[in-house]
């Protein structure tokens, strides 16, 4: 058994995924997680750790491959060079990156403490102050945690995630 690269159609890795594991093959898709605003919300999604493909665990000899190329979201297993056998994928890598796959779907946080902001909506566009933390409000509301200089003072102010964007 050896481990390949599939290239799956683009956003369709899941899909691809999904698939693959229900026709009794073993796939391996690593993910990272990732802090995105939606809806003005913080939403943490985990994505795919290398868009487009995924891992797969075959034998060379054994293995059905034709089924693989009409699997749903599959766009083809890696080859270099045409008529060449797929490519192999050093099993190391495999164990490294399970080895770190909690660690990798951890999402790294949208905005750094320190780091210059600007608000983009309300009544205080365009001001400028420094990301603190992001609290979560027993509303369910994800709030930033801002300072901002306000009549030569340092202010907290606690506003919508989503009305933040990075000031450079």
């Amino acid at each position: 058994m050896h481990w390949h690269l599939i290239h799956t159609k683009p956003r369709q890795e899941f899909r691809a995924q999904e698939n693959l594991s229900n026709q009794g093959f073993e796939v391996f898709l690593p993910k990272i997680g990732v802090q995105k605003l939606k809806n003005k919300n913080l939403e943490i999604v985990h994505e795919p750790l290398f868009p487009r493909y995924l891992f797969i665990c075959l034998d060379q000899v054994k293995s059905n491959w034709f089924p693989i190329k009409s699997t749903l979201g599959v766009q083809q297993i890696v080859r270099f060079g045409v008529g060449s056998d797929p490519a192999r994928v050093d099993p190391e890598l495999i164990q490294v990156l399970r080895m770190h796959e909690q660690k990798i779907a951890t999402p790294k946080s949208l905005f750094e403490a320190g780091e210059l902001i600007r608000i983009k909506d309300g009544p205080l566009k365009g001001l400028e102050g420094h990301f603190q933390k992001l609290v979560q409000e027993p509303s369910g509301q994800t709030r930033a945690l801002i300072l901002l200089e306000m009549l030569g003072k340092l202010q907290p102010l606690r506003v919508p995630a989503g009305m933040i964007e990075s000031g450079h």
